[in-house]
């Protein structure tokens, strides 16, 4: 076959791109501000490596969401008009600004929503505060941000201190350092 030809069976759109098709989707919420790109990067690209696509969501739509150093994107779409149905999961990204999830309404509704449905639910670092107060941590082993361990106490999590966590459908990571790891153990839950 001659690099022209694409192998039997390949879908294109208009432009003779590859049409990905995925197993399912995971649902990504991104701070407007502040996000840890770098872990997120991994993140996707380990659900993409096993077939699972993610459509990322933020509490505005209209402008770029920057992260702390340098990647800013265009989400695809409001965290208000978010449902879980059409997921086979839901991952916060971390970083500082993920601290304005924490009593966000639509972050706490679909991560409840997510862990009573059985599906994945993830973050990283300043992210998993708002899995502790959503009460998905409750009696689970959890890492995360120093800083709000705190908080994972109080939500009931047993706190530990290793890059990754992995306790049935529920995924923590304490920082950016876990990214690969993290990303690895997302491809586990959803990835089958």
């Amino acid at each position: 076959m001659s690099k022209k030809e694409s192998a039997p069976g390949v879908e294109k759109d208009a432009d003779g791109l590859v049409v990905q098709k995925y197993r399912s989707m995971v649902l990504v919420v991104v701070p407007s501000k502040e996000f840890g790109e770098e872990c997120l990067r991994y993140a996707r690209s380990s659900l993409f490596n096993v077939h699972v696509g993610t459509w990322s969501v933020s509490t505005q739509a209209t402008e770029l969401v920057r992260g702390r150093l340098q990647d800013e994107f265009q989400v695809d779409g409001l965290l208000s008009q978010a449902s879980m149905t059409p997921y086979s999961g839901i991952l916060f990204a971390g970083g500082e600004g993920a601290l304005d999830l924490v009593k966000d309404e639509h972050a706490l509704r679909l991560a409840r929503e997510a862990h009573a449905s059985g599906k994945l639910v993830a973050a990283w670092g300043h992210a998993v505060a708002i899995l502790a107060a959503a009460g998905v941590l409750k009696g689970r082993r959890a890492t995360g941000h120093p800083s709000v361990a705190p908080a994972m106490r109080a939500g009931g999590a047993r706190v530990s201190s290793r890059q990754v966590e992995h306790d049935g459908n529920v995924v923590t990571g304490l920082d950016e350092a876990s990214g690969m790891r993290f990303g690895k153990a997302l491809a586990a839950v959803v990835g089958i």
